[in-house]
This record gives C-alpha cells, sequence and structure tokens, in this order.
C-alpha cells in the first residue's frame, strides 16, 4: 500500500507520536511498511484463539482468516444476515429440519503438516462445542456423523434454525485439526494455532502491540488482497484516531463524536464508514415495583420521552432511533413503533391512573452518554409532572442490580437505561425477555404465554417470512406491555484509509480475508 506522507512528515504529528508513545506502543509497529500491508487497529490483545474458549475481538478476525468452516455470514437482497456455503466445501446443505449434509472440498491442507481437512475434524470440531464456553451456539447439536473422508452430516436433536449464523457461519463453526489438537495439553490452545488453513495464516504475535497474518500460499480460494495484515493494539480511541489521522493505521473504529465530526469534515485521504452494530438500548421499567404496576402509568412514560431529543443530545446525531430489540440487518427489524412522543397523551394517562407527584429513581451506568440520555428523560417526564433522581453505578454493581441472586436491588429498581449485544440471529436479542429469565436479564419482570409460545416457534420456523412475523409479533408485546422506552441501536463507526475497502462480520471486526483496494 503506498502512503502520502514519509515517516519524516508523520513524525511532525507530535501529538500523536507522544500520545502512542505514552501508550507504551513502539512507533516501528505503528508506522507504515508499505508493500501491500494493511494495517487494522485491534481494541485489546489476543488471549484464546480457541473457538470453544475465545473471548472474542481481534480473536474472531483471526479465526475467519486463518481457519476452515462450512458456511459464511453474508447480507441477503434485503440487508439482512444470512449464510452461503464457504469456499472450502463442494455443497452444504439443510436436509431436513433435524440434519445438515456437508461435502468438503478436496485439497485443502494444514500447515504444521496437519494433513488434509476431513470430516472427522469436522465432526470433532463441532462436538468438542457442545462442552465448551461457547455451548449456547450449538444447544441442539446431538452429533456429527462421517459419510467418508470428506463428507458427513449435521444431526440435531431438535429443529434450531439458528444453527446456522450462530454455529455454523460463526467464529464457532471453525474447525481445527483433530489429530494436532488432541496432542495438545486438555486438547485446548490459547495464542498459537494447532494449525491453520485459511486465505491467511497468523505468522507473529507480539503480546500487547501487534498480531500479524500473512497470505497463505497454499490455500486454494481466492487469494487476498494484501500481502500481510497487522493487527495493532491500540487500546486507546483517541490514540488510534491520531494514529489514523496521521496515516499510520489504515482502519480504526472510532467514537460517535468523532464520526459526527467526520461528518463535517474528512481528514485528507480518509473515508467513513458506519455499519449496524450489534447493540441495542432501551429505558426499562420494573413492572412489579407498586409505583409502576399500572400500565397507564407505563405507557404515559413511553410517550412522555422524546426519544429524538436524546439521540441528538446524548449520541451526536449519529445513531438510528430504535423501534424494538432486533438490531438492523437482522430478520425481524422494526421500522415503526405503536407509540410516539406525546406529552399530552403522557399527562391524561397519568390522570386516568390518578397519579400524581411521582417520584422515581433512574439508574443508568456511569457512562458520559448514559448521563447526558438520563438528563433529558429527566427533563421529559418533569414536563409531566414525574420528578426524576439520577444514580449512575459502576460497571460491576450495575450488572448485578436485577439479579436475584445477588441480592434484593433487584426490588427497587424503577427505571434504568440498558444495552444488550446480539448474534444476527433474532432469536438471541429476544431471548432474554422469556419467563425464566425474569431474575436474571428479564429485569422488566413480565411474561406472556403467547411470548413463550411465539419464541419456541421461532427457534424451528424455516420459512423467512413466516419467521419474520414472529419476531414482529414477539417485539409489539413488548411493547405493549408499557415496559420498555426503545432508543438505539448504537452504531458502529470507523475510519479507513481511502485505498482500502474493509469489511465487517456481524459483531464489527474486521475480516481481514475480504478487505480490498479501493
Amino acid at each position: 500500500m503506498d502512503f502520502k506522507l514519509s515517516r519524516r512528515t508523520v513524525l511532525q504529528s507530535a501529538a500523536a507520536m507522544a500520545t502512542i508513545t505514552a501508550l507504551g506502543i513502539k512507533p516501528e509497529h505503528v508506522l507504515g511498511a508499505e508493500g501491500g500491508i494493511l494495517k487494522v487497529r485491534m481494541v485489546g490483545d489476543i488471549q484464546v484463539l480457541d473457538p470453544g474458549y475465545m473471548i472474542g475481538g481481534a480473536e474472531t478476525s483471526a479465526l475467519y482468516a486463518c481457519t476452515p468452516r462450512l458456511a459464511v455470514p453474508v447480507h441477503d437482497a434485503n440487508g439482512n444476515w444470512t449464510w452461503a456455503p464457504s469456499a472450502y466445501v463442494e455443497k452444504v446443505a439443510q436436509d431436513d429440519d433435524t440434519h445438515i449434509s456437508f461435502t468438503l472440498k478436496k485439497g485443502l491442507k494444514w500447515s504444521s503438516n496437519g494433513g488434509e481437512v476431513t470430516a472427522e475434524d469436522v465432526k470433532f470440531s463441532f462436538e468438542r462445542m457442545i462442552n465448551s464456553d461457547w455451548s449456547a451456539r450449538w444447544p441442539t447439536l446431538d452429533h456429527v456423523e462421517v459419510k467418508d473422508s470428506h463428507s458427513g452430516v449435521i444431526v440435531l436433536k431438535t429443529p434450531f434454525v439458528a444453527t446456522w449464523l450462530l454455529g455454523i457461519a460463526s467464529e464457532s463453526g471453525s474447525i481445527l485439526p483433530k489429530a494436532l489438537t488432541e496432542k495438545l495439553q486438555d486438547a485446548k490452545f490459547t495464542t498459537e494455532f494447532p494449525a491453520q488453513c485459511g486465505p491467511y495464516t497468523m505468522t507473529e504475535w507480539t503480546p500487547k502491540q501487534k498480531m500479524v497474518l500473512k497470505a497463505n500460499p497454499d490455500y486454494v480460494g481466492d487469494k487476498p488482497a494484501f500481502a500481510e495484515v497487522h493487527f495493532i493494539d491500540v487500546e486507546d480511541t483517541k490514540a488510534a484516531e491520531l494514529a489514523f489521522e496521521g496515516h499510520e493505521i489504515d482502519v480504526t473504529s472510532i467514537t460517535t463524536e468523532t464520526a459526527a465530526r467526520y461528518k463535517k469534515s474528512l481528514p485528507a485521504g480518509a473515508k467513513l464508514v458506519e455499519t449496524p452494530g450489534p447493540f441495542y438500548s432501551w429505558i426499562g421499567m420494573n413492572t412489579d415495583h407498586p409505583l409502576l404496576k399500572d400500565i397507564k402509568v407505563r405507557k404515559a412514560i413511553q410517550r412522555a420521552i422524546d426519544v429524538d431529543s436524546i439521540l441528538q443530545g446524548a449520541y451526536a446525531g449519529v445513531s438510528p432511533k430504535a423501534f424494538g430489540c432486533i438490531p438492523i440487518g437482522i430478520l425481524g427489524h422494526r421500522d415503526a413503533a405503536k407509540y410516539s412522543y406525546n406529552p399530552d397523551e403522557a399527562k391524561a394517562l397519568l390522570k386516568e391512573a390518578g397519579v400524581s407527584g411521582l417520584k422515581l429513581d433512574l439508574v443508568t451506568l456511569n457512562q458520559t452518554e448514559r448521563i447526558a440520555a438520563c438528563q433529558i428523560i429527566q427533563a421529559n417526564l418533569a414536563d409531566v409532572g414525574i420528578e426524576v433522581t439520577i444514580k449512575p453505578v459502576d460497571s460491576g454493581p450495575f450488572w448485578n442490580l436485577g439479579l436475584e441472586s445477588k441480592g434484593d436491588d433487584w426490588k427497587n429498581l424503577q427505571l434504568w437505561i440498558m444495552q444488550y449485544r446480539c448474534s444476527p440471529d433474532p432469536s438471541d436479542p429476544i431471548q432474554w425477555f422469556l419467563k425464566d429469565q425474569v431474575g436474571v436479564w428479564n429485569w422488566e419482570r413480565w411474561s406472556d404465554p403467547e411470548f413463550e409460545d411465539l419464541y419456541k416457534k421461532g427457534l424451528e420456523e424455516a420459512d423467512t417470512k413466516k419467521r419474520e412475523q414472529i419476531y414482529l409479533r414477539m417485539q409489539e408485546i413488548m411493547e405493549d406491555t408499557g415496559a420498555y422506552v426503545w432508543l438505539t441501536f448504537d452504531p458502529l463507526f470507523y475510519a479507513h484509509a481511502d485505498t482500502v475497502t474493509p469489511a465487517f462480520e456481524s459483531g464489527g471486526e474486521v475480516r481481514a480475508e475480504l478487505c480490498t483496494r479501493a
């Protein structure tokens, strides 16, 4: 890759270099190597590359680039996540509700003299997930039946449509070399693959500094666009932004504030990308609390809060408005709600409920944008006669508030701002609101028989249109409780060099093997 700035020119950016050096990052690890090297900022170092025990982040990028899989996540014509056969298979198909057949391509070679990729590797890799930290991605997997050296059948105990996106096509569907992995202690690994077979191989890792991927000359599929991809560890976002503006990182995530600034004026040679994030945010209400048991009070609060003002004032005007809990790009995403900002209607509902002088606590994580959102909510509710006290809480205590296992704090919960993260199947974001999650992650503490029934149907329904209607209805049921004010699907923003076209997976991690030259 050719850069227009020399090292000498870049070093004139004293602020950028001072910040980078202060963070313990060696300048030679971020200063531009030319000739086909793509430099990507990673937020935090890799810890575990084993797909059964990984943490996430750049580990996800490495798994997609360096290991084979049966299917890959792609967007359909409507922009929703779905799956497609990978470059490693002759075929992979759903034969019936509980059987998925596959045939691997021949000639796929493991590095480290690991031999050819076989159906036994698939069986080993998938079945070890049953007892792994990521077993929830494979909840109904029974076993994998090997037919011959390159083909087999995945057998499910019960139908589970989400197996494709949550399991097979995800990082949890990474295939490992059985023989080499079984030789390792406890048949697990951390920061070094037992063998690799992908467009790239991980050839170097310097803790707290960088991870290097190099194009795999033995890969039989399409060759990647870059000879090397360097994932550079820059945990501080502002430092990463300075490094990017100094042309020393090609791709980096940025804050919403920086995204708003870049929308007005981009740095030279830069482009801005906004991708739908895996996050969904809302204001929740405890339906069990004496002050909020009356649905009229909850619906009054729904209508009293001006979400548009929150998005402008707390999210820099760059985050999309939410109308449910299923994010953009996932089947079942809603584009409208049944309520809207209407203070007069809110006052009327409070009057019908016979409520006046209501005082409520609003709990939030102690973060700048959340506090700003709370202040707008506080003003909105004051306009309809509700006095709100904002209570910022640090991360550890906050996540315990609704858990019955952690004490009685849940009894005092009234209002809160919440954000969850999800995988690209609609069953994932909606599962936390089931009856069995009351006292766990369903802090709103309601249940509904229709909702429970629809959830079970959604796991098994193969017809996309019918499945979409199931999840649309489930969000309508949630909204009708009055316990939710939908806020936003926090998007992910990236700045990248205009010589690069980056690619991302559903969680926002860079897909190095899909990045191209612009």
